[in-house]
């Protein structure tokens, strides 16, 4: 396999975005996100991507064959927070596990620096490859959260 092609998002790439990010909830979290977040999302979605495309910085997308098949965010915390980074979304189409795709956008949008990323308790898998990348669970004050996008789903943070 072919490794995808990886470039700095822009304001006209809010609708793959939006739509990849659709995509790959359905795929990994259709069994455990209510349909009312999806909902939620497919509403609400596109226009907060036009928002941040306004200003793309830290927003990478990855093609391959011409077609969007990954994304990652990174964004500047602000003060009181363990990092000052965080890798606030990375997702990748279900046909790109294990391509290193998700590896690739993980360097490019963050490289060796020290970050904060939020995964689903019930996401093994994330879990898995945060591992592997160095991150690990944070047990401190204000390590896990309720997600803002569905009740009773929470977050724990992971650290590097």
């Amino acid at each position: 396999m072919t490794v995808a092609r990886i470039r700095p998002a822009h304001g006209g790439d809010a609708e793959t975005i939006h739509n990849l990010l659709l995509a790959c909830w359905q795929e990994a979290y259709a069994e455990h996100v209510p349909a009312e977040a999806f909902e939620s999302l497919r509403r609400g979605g596109l226009a907060e991507w036009e928002a941040i495309l306004r200003e793309p910085e830290g927003v990478w997308i990855a093609h391959r064959e011409g077609t969007a098949v990954g994304f990652a965010r990174a964004i500047a915390t602000g003060a009181g927070q363990v990092r000052a980074l965080e890798l606030e979304k990375l997702y990748v189409r279900e046909s790109e596990y294990g391509s290193g795709t998700a590896a690739n956008l993980l360097e490019i949008s963050i490289g060796d620096a020290p970050c904060q990323a939020w995964v689903a308790n019930y996401n093994a898998r994330a879990r898995r490859f945060y591992t592997k990348a160095g991150f690990t669970l944070d047990e401190g004050p204000g390590a896990i959260r309720e997600a803002r996008t569905a009740s009773r789903i929470y977050l724990q943070r992971m650290v590097r």
